[in-house]
């Protein structure tokens, strides 16, 4: 094929975050030359990776949102792809309430792929109504994980695409952890971390009671928590009727998330629930030893030493504990990265990028044997 294969990826927002991330790894590394990403997003926020897409050739299109303008967003979204020509339409979501844009796609004359991103969601009678018409209209079924590929699909077959990253990027520095230390004033203090977006996902409102414990028991401790989203004004209340102010910090968005890694001494990520946490293997890269919820699938684990589990049903307090204890436990721990032990569970970006050409163009290659 002499021209590029134009790509659209439909994507709520294109917002630092594991599914925005994983994209983002892949475009800024895939060959421009031979494939052309645009994406069609329905909110646009500071601190966004809209610029950067534009900087590297890409589009990218605002849609009415599905959920209270359908008809536009669907005619907008079907106008684009007729003008457009797009080889293939990959739809990131965490559910099948998207499945009539995948319809859209299709009858436009492009190859569908949905690429499920979690394990559940809490529109779920929706998304079982849905799911039987999503089906129907992919093409191409990938999910992050095994459980997130059975919300989405049921018994259909699917393809598990690891989110992998740099390894290079994230890999522990002093250089990092002085960059953070210096920056927020935080010298001989003990930093614990979370980054996420602030959804109810992530379950922030528990982080917030285990560390307000923590501080009771550490007076050196800190909290840093990187990412945005709707829940951050109700957590911010929560900070100041706890008395925590000058103890946690909220960032926002940060696009040096892998200096913070190298700064924290212990990730706390309760999470009620997840598809596969690219944040969670980013950690590992650094060395960094987190505690984290047991909800969260046991594959995300891809070294040796870094991962404690723990139930959402045990208290603050005992969380809280559990932190303190890992925190001294490796305060002296080598901190490079188990690069072979990542590699093999296939989280290289080269490796991953390599995939992706060739499943791209094979099909287009292969287009109507779907």
């Amino acid at each position: 094929m002499d021209r590029k294969i134009k790509v659209l990826h439909i994507v709520g927002a294109m917002y630092p975050g594991g599914m925005e991330n994983f994209i983002m790894n892949i475009y800024e590394n895939i060959d421009k030359e031979r494939f052309q990403f645009d994406f069609a997003v329905h909110d646009v926020r500071n601190g966004g990776y809209d610029d950067l897409i534009r900087e590297m050739g890409g589009k990218v299109y605002q849609l009415p949102r599905m959920t209270s303008h359908p008809i536009q967003n669907l005619k907008k979204l079907g106008n684009i792809v007729n003008a457009e020509g797009y080889d293939i339409v990959i739809r990131h979501t965490a559910n099948a309430l998207v499945a009539p844009q995948l319809m859209v796609a299709k009858k436009a004359g492009s190859i569908t792929v949905c690429h499920s991103h979690n394990e559940t969601d809490p529109k779920k009678l929706a998304h079982f109504l849905s799911r039987p018409i999503l089906i129907k209209n992919t093409d191409v079924r990938l999910a992050c994980s095994e459980n997130a590929g059975k919300w989405m699909y049921g018994d259909k077959s699917f393809k598990i695409i690891n989110n992998a990253i740099d390894l290079n990027k994230f890999e522990f520095r002093n250089e990092y952890r002085d960059q953070i230390i210096h920056e927020f004033n935080l010298e001989g203090k003990h930093i614990y971390g979370h980054i996420a977006n602030f959804i109810a996902s992530k379950n922030h409102s528990f982080l917030i009671d285990v560390f307000a414990k923590i501080a009771e028991k550490d007076d050196k401790a800190i909290l840093i928590c990187l990412g945005e989203g709707d829940l951050k004004p109700d957590i911010l209340e929560k900070i100041k009727s706890l008395n925590l102010v000058t103890k946690v910090i909220l960032t926002g968005i940060r696009h040096d998330a892998q200096a913070f890694f190298s700064a924290f001494d212990v990730m706390i990520f309760p999470s009620l629930f997840e598809g596969l946490p690219l944040t969670l293997i980013e950690a590992q890269v650094s060395g960094l030893p987190m505690l984290i919820s047991d909800t969260i699938t046991p594959n995300v684990s891809v070294t040796d030493g870094l991962i404690t589990r723990k139930s959402l049903s045990d208290s603050a307090e005992s969380w809280a504990d559990e932190a303190i204890s890992i925190r001294k436990e490796k305060e002296t721990a080598d901190r490079s990265c188990q690069r072979e032990s990542i590699r093999s569970h296939g989280y290289d970006l080269e490796q991953l990028v390599s995939w992706y050409e060739d499943f791209l163009s094979d099909l287009v290659k292969n287009k109507g044997q779907h």
